[in-house]
């Protein structure tokens, strides 16, 4: 008998990524994958639709569906319906693979068949990852088209994220769906997808971190602008990271001004990568005992990660930053800590870790004050180039971030004071009143 190594053998893939001709074929292959797999695990569906207000219900999705449009007849990628009782929600897909950008005149288009046709959402998908403003990538968009139609992007990334989040942590408990599931993170991590990560600060990153470490710039321009958005685009992408690993919705935190006026808020952030030589970002982790601060210093070329816990509410200070040490007593080399005491606006020098637990080194603390917070930073070397992989400034701010979180803030457990203890001398709110008369003891 002739032996053979089936370990050798090609797996047969529900989603093959072989025989992919081009971007047309990408992203036909890739919508027709996700709306299929939406259908069979509606948990993504619902996941990925929340925003829009549709209904948890039977779900049907459709590729290339035709439309009539003045003279002519439209094909968007897609269109998904689901039905609740009376109620049906519909929603136009249009997608884009690789570094293909939405185009402006299909989308108004197809808002305009979702008004014609009385659609619920148009849904935008692509490798465009969305900035602090948190409004759609393609500009000049139509406002008045969105009366009444929604609009939702998605990127390749969030869809990612979410698939890997219900498959690896919150569970798709029939077996089948789980297998479709994950045949779809498969060929989705897959680079002839066409689904790619965050990987690229653009063109203008060598110029622009050149021209803010020489000073060469005094007021922000386009280029620079363009930078601090993808930065914020970066934290995005780091968020979703941490996601995907932890099993929880991290989110980037949008600073009000970014709310409130969006162009003013990217003008500020422009003037300051100018004159501080800096970007900085903000995570919320659900369950952490603190947000993850991030600052990339571009004249140091260093990544700042910190946290700021609250230290405990009793105790002499010592306990109180021995209450720290112990939770972080693995804490990477270089970690630093400093303390903020009651009322002050700022807090103290920061000294490192490992010489905090050792029971030699000599640090200076007013104990005639209470401390009332603690800082933990690692500061690491930045990567410089544009793109991800070694040496890539993306890399560098999400290892950083996973490793202050993963080293540090995830083993941090918010003081806890000790419960109340029972009393034995107070035992009845009103006491025996007849052997009180008698100089009987309560």
């Amino acid at each position: 008998m002739i032996v053979y190594n089936e370990g050798a053998f090609q797996k047969a893939r529900l989603i093959p990524v072989t025989g992919i001709k081009g971007a047309q074929d990408q992203e036909m292959r890739a919508t027709s994958a996700l709306l299929a797999i939406m259908k069979v695990v509606p948990e993504l569906a619902h996941v990925l639709l929340a925003e829009t207000g549709s209904p948890k219900g039977l779900i049907e999705t459709y590729i290339e569906p035709e439309f009539k449009l003045g003279q002519k007849r439209v094909r968007p990628d897609g269109l998904i319906v689901i039905s609740r009782g009376k109620k049906t929600w519909r929603a136009l897909v249009e997608v884009k693979t690789g570094k293909n950008p939405l185009d402006l005149n299909q989308l108004n288009s197809y808002l305009e068949i979702c008004k014609d046709y009385k659609l619920d959402a148009l849904v935008t998908i692509s490798n465009e990852v969305l900035n602090a403003s948190g409004t759609h990538p393609t500009e000049g968009i139509d406002l008045r088209k969105l009366r009444s139609t929604e609009l939702l992007h998605l990127s390749w990334l969030k869809i990612i994220t979410e698939a890997l989040v219900l498959s690896e942590h919150v569970g798709v408990q029939d077996t089948e769906r789980d297998f479709v599931l994950r045949e779809l993170i498969r060929f989705l991590q897959s680079d002839s997808s066409g689904a790619a990560e965050f990987n690229d600060m653009g063109p203008a990153w060598p110029s622009v971190r050149n021209a803010v470490k020489s000073h060469a710039l005094s007021k922000p321009d386009p280029d620079t602008l363009e930078i601090v958005s993808r930065f914020e685009s970066l934290i995005r992408y780091a968020a979703m990271t941490l996601s995907a690993r932890l099993g929880v919705s991290v989110k980037e935190v949008v600073p009000r001004a970014a709310k409130d006026d969006y162009k003013k808020h990217l003008q500020m952030s422009g003037l300051n990568l100018i004159q501080n030589q800096e970007l900085a970002g903000e995570i919320f982790i659900p369950g952490a005992a603190a947000n993850l601060l991030i600052r990339a210093h571009i004249g140091s070329e260093l990544i700042h990660v910190r946290f700021t816990v609250a230290a405990p509410s009793e105790g002499r200070n010592k306990a109180r930053l021995n209450w720290l040490l112990r939770q972080i007593k693995d804490a990477p080399a270089r970690t630093s800590i400093a303390w903020t005491y009651k009322r002050a606006r700022t807090s103290e020098n920061a000294y490192l870790a490992s010489d905090l637990a050792d029971k030699t080194f000599e640090y200076q603390m007013d104990n005639s004050r209470e401390i009332s917070s603690f800082t933990v930073e690692l500061v690491s070397k930045m990567g410089t180039k544009r793109g991800s992989g070694q040496g890539g400034f993306i890399d560098s701010v999400v290892d950083s971030c996973e490793l202050v979180y993963g080293e540090l803030l995830q083993g941090i457990r918010a003081f806890q004071p000790a419960s109340p203890h029972l009393s034995d001398s107070v035992k009845d709110l009103i006491p025996d009143r007849a052997g009180a008369e008698r100089g009987e003891p309560n």
